[in-house]
C-alpha cells in the first residue's frame, strides 16, 4: 500500500521517462473482433505536462474499428461464465474508453525505486488520482455530517464508488462467481438474517482490495496499522472506525479485537487477508501461517466465515510492480464460498483449516500452496 504514495508522487517523471524512452514499437493486438494500436515514437517534449499529456493520449487512442464497451473476456471464459447461473461479468460502461492491451508490456517496463513499470501503470495511476481526488472530497464531506451517519457507512461507500470507477475505466474488472453465496446486502442472493460475516481472502497483491471491495458492500476492513499512513485509503480507515492492528503492540492487537468483535455484534461484517501480507510468489500460504485472530473474532461472536479465493492479481500487480502491469483481460477471478458456521466449542486452528482448504480449491495451481 505504501507503494501507492510513492506512485502518487513520480507519476509525471514516470510518464516522461516513458515517452522520452528509446523507440518502442508495439505491434497491434487483436481482441473480440477489435484491432487496438499503440505506437510510441521517439520524440521530446519540451515540458513534463506535454510527455504526460502524450503518454495517457496515446494510451486512449484506438484505430477506426473500435467498438465503444466491448471490452470482453475471450470465448472460452465467457462460456463458462454463462455456464453458471451464479456467474456475474461486470462489463465497462460503454462511456469510458477502453484501455489498450498488454501486448508491449515487457518493452515498455521501466524501473522506479526497484519497481517496474509499464506505460498502463501510468494509464492506471491517472484514473486512480482523479478519481481519488474525488474520493477524499467525499470523506470530508461526511466527516462533516458525521452526526448523521455514526457508524460512517457512507464513508465506505465513498471507497467502494473509487474501487469500482477505477478498475471499470482501466479494463481491471473481475469476474464474480458465487453470489448465492452473499447475503442481498452485499449484493449477493441469499436473504439476509442479520448474521454478520467474517469474509475471509487469500492476498498475492495490492489490486485484492479493489477487487475484492466488489463483494463488500457493507463492512469493514481488519488492517495493518501502517496502512493509516496512506494517503487517503488512511484517513478512509481511520475515519470510518476501521480496526487497524500494530501486532508488535499487545495494547493495540487487544484493542482492535475488541473493536472488531463490537462491529460483529452490530451486524456489520469484516473482510480480511489472514496471511498477514502480499504473497511474495503469487501463492497461497499454509494454514498454519494464517493469522489467528479473525478466526477468534469469528467463533468469539458466532459470525459466519466466508472464503473468498482472489485469482490473478498477482499477474496483473505482483509484489515486484509499482503499478498494475496490464489490464485484467478475464484475468481476474473471484469465487465466493459457501459460509462457515462457527460455534463456541470449535477451535481456531480446525476454523482456519476449514477455510483453508475452501480458499486453496478455488485457486488456479500457480496460487496453490507448496506442499
Amino acid at each position: 500500500m505504501i507503494t501507492a504514495l510513492r506512485a502518487a508522487l513520480v507519476l509525471p517523471l514516470i510518464a516522461a521517462a516513458i515517452s522520452s524512452s528509446q523507440r518502442v514499437n508495439v505491434g497491434t493486438a487483436t481482441r473480440s473482433g477489435t484491432r487496438w494500436s499503440s505506437p510510441m515514437t521517439q520524440q521530446h517534449g519540451q515540458s513534463m505536462r506535454r510527455n504526460l499529456h502524450r503518454s495517457l493520449s496515446k494510451a486512449l487512442a484506438t484505430t477506426k474499428n473500435k467498438q465503444p464497451g466491448s471490452w470482453q473476456i475471450s470465448p472460452q471464459d465467457r462460456s463458462s461464465s454463462s455456464s453458471s447461473s451464479n456467474s456475474r461479468l461486470v462489463k465497462s460502461s460503454s462511456a469510458i474508453a477502453t484501455p489498450p492491451t498488454n501486448a508491449g508490456v515487457k518493452e515498455a517496463n521501466l524501473k522506479v525505486f526497484g519497481y517496474d513499470v509499464t506505460r498502463f501503470g501510468v494509464y492506471f495511476m491517472a484514473h486512480a488520482l482523479v478519481y481519488g481526488i474525488l474520493w477524499y472530497l467525499s470523506l470530508i464531506k461526511w466527516v462533516i455530517l458525521s452526526f448523521i451517519d455514526k457508524d460512517h457507512h457512507n464513508m465506505d461507500r465513498s471507497s467502494l464508488l473509487w474501487a469500482t470507477r477505477t478498475l471499470k475505466s482501466t479494463g481491471c474488472m473481475p469476474i464474480i462467481e458465487g453470489w448465492e453465496n452473499l447475503p442481498k446486502e452485499h449484493g449477493g442472493t441469499m436473504e439476509d438474517d442479520g448474521k454478520p460475516l467474517m469474509i475471509v481472502a487469500n492476498h498475492a497483491s495490492w489490486m485484492d482490495v479493489p477487487v475484492i471491495r466488489q463483494i463488500t458492500k457493507r463492512c469493514k476492513f481488519l488492517a495493518k496499522k501502517d496502512l493509516g499512513l496512506v494517503p487517503i485509503l488512511g484517513p478512509s480507515l481511520r475515519w470510518g472506525d476501521h480496526p487497524l492492528v500494530d501486532r508488535s503492540d499487545k495494547r493495540s492487537t487487544v484493542k482492535s479485537f475488541r473493536q472488531g468483535v463490537d462491529w460483529l455484534k452490530k451486524g456489520v461484517s469484516l473482510v480480511t487477508f489472514p496471511e498477514g501480507t502480499r504473497s511474495v510468489d503469487g501463492r497461497f500460504s499454509s494454514a498454519e501461517a494464517l493469522k489467528g485472530g479473525a478466526f477468534k473474532m469469528a467463533i468469539y461472536s458466532g459470525a459466519r466465515v466466508v472464503p473468498v479465493s482472489i485469482a490473478g492479481t498477482y499477474d496483473i500487480m505482483p509484489k515486484s510492480a509499482l503499478l498494475p502491469l496490464r489490464p485484467s483481460d478475464g484475468r481476474l477471478h473471484v469465487k465466493i464460498h459457501a459460509p462457515i458456521e462457527t460455534h463456541k466449542g470449535m477451535s481456531e486452528e480446525e476454523l482456519a483449516a476449514e477455510t483453508h482448504k475452501m480458499i486453496s480449491s478455488g485457486l488456479p495451481p500457480s496460487q496453490q500452496p507448496l506442499q
